[in-house]
């Protein structure tokens, strides 16, 4: 099954690649126009030294975690993402008669190669931060040990969460409303500490739709600001646990689909 994945990747990415400056450009706007986000953010903490006692350095790395997973997500699940189409224009029923799962030819179907501008600069941000955090030899191997976990478990609940509002359609056809209140504000809020929002909000940030899990659960263990080697374990654990039942969910919703007849 990995081998017919990666030949699948592999070819969509060699059609992506047959327009390179177009893969150029639209790389370097998306990655400019996240910088632009975090270069707002960045003024108001030099204002006002921090927030909720994080200062700059502390929530670019917050930042940074997130913008990586969110952006990798966009990159490899893009027709997941955009499964909406595949409703309204009855394209689903031309999966379900290959030979090979659904979920795997939506995954290497299309690459958003876009997106990549994004995740370069998560990284330079991170880099930028960690520097700037000024942290010992410990605490800098254990952080650097660590991102890679934390990055890909955040990658793994972003790809939870779009694929449970993509089964969505099943049912609804168009999940564009649903995507505002599933992904794009929870990514969004994901890029700062959680301890800024109201308690009923960080509730759901914890639990359906588990965003704190993905940077600020272990980075308040890896910044001392509070918790235990649990909060190392917790994002990879609950990034499996959702993954899991994200699937489950997928499948009920291929079990309920009805064909277009189209």
């Amino acid at each position: 099954m990995m081998n017919l994945y990666l030949k699948l990747l592999s070819g969509s990415l060699r059609s992506r690649m047959q327009y390179k400056m177009n893969f150029l450009v639209s790389s370097l706007s998306y990655g400019l126009i996240m910088a632009v986000d975090f270069v707002l953010l960045a003024a108001i903490l030099q204002r006002f030294d921090d927030v909720k006692g994080w200062n700059l350095y502390e929530v670019g790395l917050l930042y940074g975690i997130s913008s990586v997973a969110i952006t990798l997500y966009r990159v490899f699940c893009v027709e997941v993402h955009n499964f909406e189409r595949y409703m309204i224009e009855g394209e689903f029923d031309s999966l379900l008669i290959r030979p090979v799962s659904p979920l795997s030819l939506l995954l290497t179907k299309n690459l958003d190669l876009s997106r990549i501008g994004g995740t370069i600069q998560g990284i330079l941000i991170l880099v930028i931060s960690i520097i700037g955090l000024k942290l010992n030899n410990v605490e800098l191997f254990l952080l650097l040990i660590y991102l890679p976990v934390t990055i890909f478990s955040g990658v793994l609940i972003c790809f939870s969460l779009g694929l449970i509002t993509a089964t969505i359609a099943f049912w609804t056809q168009r999940i564009k409303d649903f995507q505002t209140f599933t992904l794009y504000a929870p990514f969004n809020a994901a890029n700062y500490p959680m301890n800024i929002y109201p308690g009923w909000l960080k509730i759901i940030f914890f639990t359906v739709i588990p965003v704190g899990f993905m940077n600020y659960t272990p980075v308040l263990f890896l910044l001392n600001k509070g918790g235990d080697t649990w909060n190392l374990a917790l994002p990879p654990l609950v990034s499996i646990i959702f993954l899991f039942i994200a699937l489950r969910f997928w499948k009920f919703g291929i079990r309920h689909y009805h064909s277009t007849g189209s």
